[in-house]
């Protein structure tokens, strides 16, 4: 078991790291009425966690983390130059790309650097990620409520404080209104972490914030979403072996569906085979075809950081983002930049291939799950990747050491 040693005083830029996991995570685009907290918080946690470095020798990077850096900022600057030299971008597109990759890279990594540091715990990353799902989860509940009590379109009102990009919208049976937001993706895994306290080392109570997580996910209407948070509670009843209740679970949700299937049928009907369903996923097919000429063309390095399909854009403030996000990269950045994205992450995932028991394969399913999430949305590089990928390796070791008997903060 993990045994905590004298704990010490938190220093600031630990602070403004769970403040910036807590609002990349709640905030669908980092600005609230055109303020881009995201951004400040960001620049502020960068300047305060050089000043910690600079002041505590002792928790200095060792030099295969500080040559990881040069070679991943070298990696960026790379390709950021061959979309310039291509000519198929604008400068605008190049920088964005740059700094979605950038922030995804960097809060994973300073997530990975505080842990194994003792500078944070496991369970306070895990812990800090719930709380910002909560608090998304929270903030639907309350335009739904908004919705049925006083007739507020919680569309029009999220968009006029966020931001138009910050959700995707739509209606849904029973008169409820879609709010998809881009990190619920990551509520799934935060039920996980809820129901599983003997891999994420976390308590909530569960008869409170399971309910909240599940309608949060329901709003969501992402078939994908949906998929991953039955297998999350799955895995986890089976890891901390609760097998009636896996049994039990299993027989409410066949019972309320076989029971209430005339209610519900409309809402599968509308996510699982309408015309609107049909329409999304041709869409990913067509993309699929023209990211794959362009993959052809260039196939080793690829067009560069910001560059798209030319008559195939799906957001003109984003041009360089699709559905099928893995394969655009690999349009961008070639076979040896997935290569290197790839090698970074088994690299990174080192405490998960050290780990023993039950919960190592399970939890290794869900990685990969989110790792595929990409498949359907462009979910790897933002910020709330960072914090999701900061949370995973939190949980990796956390478990490898649990088994170890090595102490951390």
């Amino acid at each position: 078991m993990i045994a905590a040693v004298p704990s010490r005083s938190r220093p600031l830029a630990a602070s403004l790291l769970l403040v910036l996991i807590f609002i990349s995570v709640c905030l669908p685009t980092g600005a609230i009425f055109g303020l881009n907290v995201k951004i400040i918080v960001f620049v502020v946690f960068c300047l305060s966690f050089s000043f910690y470095l600079a002041t505590n020798s002792s928790d200095w990077p060792t030099s295969s983390e500080l040559l990881f850096l040069f070679f991943f900022t070298a990696c960026l600057c790379l390709w950021s130059l061959i979309a310039i030299l291509n000519g198929e971008s604008e400068m605008t597109q190049v920088f964005m790309q740059f700094k979605d990759i950038a922030s995804t890279v960097m809060i994973a990594w300073v997530c990975i650097f505080a842990v194994r540091r003792g500078i944070l715990s496991p369970e306070t990353v895990i812990t800090t990620v719930i709380y910002a799902v909560v608090a998304l989860g929270l903030m639907k509940v309350a335009f739904i409520v908004a919705l049925f009590r006083w007739h507020i379109d919680p569309i029009s009102t999220i968009e006029s404080i966020f931001g138009e990009a910050s959700l995707v919208g739509g209606n849904i049976a029973f008169g409820l209104t879609r709010m998809g937001f881009s990190s619920d993706i990551v509520g799934s895994f935060a039920l996980f972490a809820i129901l599983c306290p003997s891999v994420s080392g976390v308590h909530f109570r569960r008869s409170v914030l399971i309910p909240l997580l599940l309608a949060s996910g329901l709003l969501s209407y992402g078939r994908y979403i949906w998929f991953i948070e039955i297998f999350a509670i799955v895995a986890a009843l089976i890891i901390e072996r609760k097998f009636k209740w896996l049994v039990l679970v299993a027989a409410i949700t066949i019972s309320l569906t076989y029971v209430s299937y005339d209610m519900l049928q409309p809402l599968l009907e509308a996510r699982f085979s309408s015309d609107q369903t049909t329409d999304s996923d041709l869409i990913r097919v067509e993309q699929s075809k023209a990211l794959a000429k362009e993959i052809r063309e260039r196939p080793f390095f690829g067009k560069g950081l910001g560059t798209h399909v030319n008559g195939l854009i799906r957001s003109e403030q984003t041009r360089y983002s699709y559905e099928l996000q893995w394969e655009s990269l690999l349009m961008q950045i070639g076979l040896v930049g997935i290569v290197g994205i790839f090698a970074s992450i088994v690299a990174a995932s080192r405490d998960l291939w050290a780990a023993h028991g039950r919960a190592k394969p399970w939890l290794g399913i869900l990685f990969l799950l989110w790792l595929s999430g990409s498949w359907t949305n462009p979910y790897i590089t933002s910020s709330f990747a960072g914090a999701t990928f900061g949370m995973f390796m939190a949980m990796f070791y956390k478990m490898r050491h649990d088994q170890s008997g090595v102490q951390i903060g």
